[in-house]
C-alpha cells in the first residue's frame, strides 16, 4: 500500500464521513480529517445553516479536479498519482478494496456490495426523520413511531431483520463476529455507525424499557444484532477512533431536529458552540 495519509473531508458531524474515517484510522493510515461547519444565518426571521464554508473555498478547487465533487471526499497520493474520491459509498468502497476490507472471494465482494446498500437503506430510514422539522410534538413522536416501526419491526419486513437473519450463523453456537466471512469489511463500519445513531434514537424517545448500552438490541428483539454490536465496539483498532475528537461529534449537521446538539437533542444556536478545529489528524 503506497499511501502515507488520507484527505478525508466532511462537516463537523459523524454522519455520512464516519464510517470512512473509522476505517483509514483502523488500517493505521495517518487521517488528516479536514472538517468543513455550518453556520448559522437569519432569513426572513428564522435561522437557517448555510455552507459555505466548503461550498465558497476547498470545493472550487477540488471540483477541478473531480467535477463530482461533494462531501465526503477522499485526497490522497499513490504512487505519485494524486486521487480524490467523491460520495459516501463510493469512499466506503475504495477503501475497503485498498485496506483488504472488501470480501476475500469474489462472492464475498458481491456479498459486501449488498450489505453496504442495505446499511445505506437502514440509515436513510432515521436520517430522514432526523432532518424533517415537525408541526408539533405530537407529530414528532407519530413520525418517532413510524421509524422505530420500520427499522425494528421483528418480521421480514423489518429492516433490522433482515441483519438479524443474515448474522444467524450456520454452525451452532458460533456468533458472527462481522458480517462476511471472518474478516472485517466496509459494511461492517456503515452498519456499526448506523446502530450508533438509533442506540440514541431507541434511548431518546424511551421506546426499549430499562436499557442498558450493551442490551438495547438484545431487548429490542434482535441478539445477534447485539452481539455484532457489542463485539465491533471493543474491536482494539477501534479504540484509536472511539477516545478521538471524531467520535464526540453529533450524529447529523445543526440544521437537523434530531441527532445535531451539543447540550441537547438539537442544535442551540444561542447556548452551542461549535468548537471543533478545522483539522484533526490522527496518525
Amino acid at each position: 500500500m503506497n499511501i502515507d495519509k488520507i484527505i478525508l473531508g466532511y462537516w463537523s458531524t459523524k454522519g455520512l464521513g464516519s464510517a470512512s474515517r473509522q476505517m483509514i484510522i483502523y488500517a493505521g493510515i495517518p487521517l488528516v480529517a479536514k472538517i468543513y461547519k455550518v453556520l448559522p444565518k437569519e432569513e426572513n426571521g428564522e435561522i437557517i445553516y448555510e455552507g459555505s464554508s466548503w461550498h465558497d473555498n476547498d470545493k472550487i478547487e477540488l471540483k477541478k479536479k473531480n467535477s463530482l465533487i461533494n462531501l465526503p471526499y477522499l485526497q490522497f497520493f499513490k504512487d505519485d498519482e494524486e486521487y480524490v474520491i467523491s460520495h459516501s459509498n463510493t469512499c466506503l468502497t475504495f477503501l475497503g478494496k485498498e485496506f483488504g476490507m472488501f470480501g476475500q472471494t469474489s462472492k464475498e465482494q458481491i456479498e459486501c456490495e449488498q450489505l453496504l446498500q442495505e446499511s445505506v437503506d437502514l440509515r436513510n430510514i432515521v436520517t430522514k426523520f432526523a432532518y424533517t422539522h415537525f408541526e408539533s410534538v405530537e407529530d414528532e413522536l407519530q413520525a418517532a413511531k413510524e421509524v422505530f416501526t420500520s427499522a425494528f419491526e421483528n418480521s421480514n419486513s423489518g429492516k433490522l431483520q433482515k441483519f438479524e437473519h443474515w448474522l444467524n450463523a450456520k454452525d451452532d453456537n458460533l456468533v458472527k463476529t462481522f458480517l462476511v466471512g471472518n474478516n472485517i469489511s466496509a459494511p461492517d463500519f456503515n452498519l456499526f455507525d448506523t446502530l450508533d445513531l438509533y442506540k440514541k434514537f431507541l434511548f431518546h424517545y424511551n421506546f426499549i424499557k430499562d436499557a442498558k448500552d450493551e442490551n438495547i438490541f438484545e431487548l429490542a428483539g434482535f441478539p445477534l444484532v447485539s452481539d455484532f454490536f457489542n463485539n465491533f465496539i471493543q474491536l482494539p483498532k477501534l479504540q484509536k477512533y472511539l477516545n478521538s475528537e471524531l467520535y464526540k461529534l453529533p450524529f447529523t449537521n445543526k440544521g437537523a431536529k434530531f441527532g445535531s446538539g451539543k447540550s441537547g437533542i438539537t442544535w442551540d444556536p444561542v447556548i452551542d458552540n461549535d468548537t471543533t478545529p478545522e483539522e484533526i489528524i490522527i496518525e
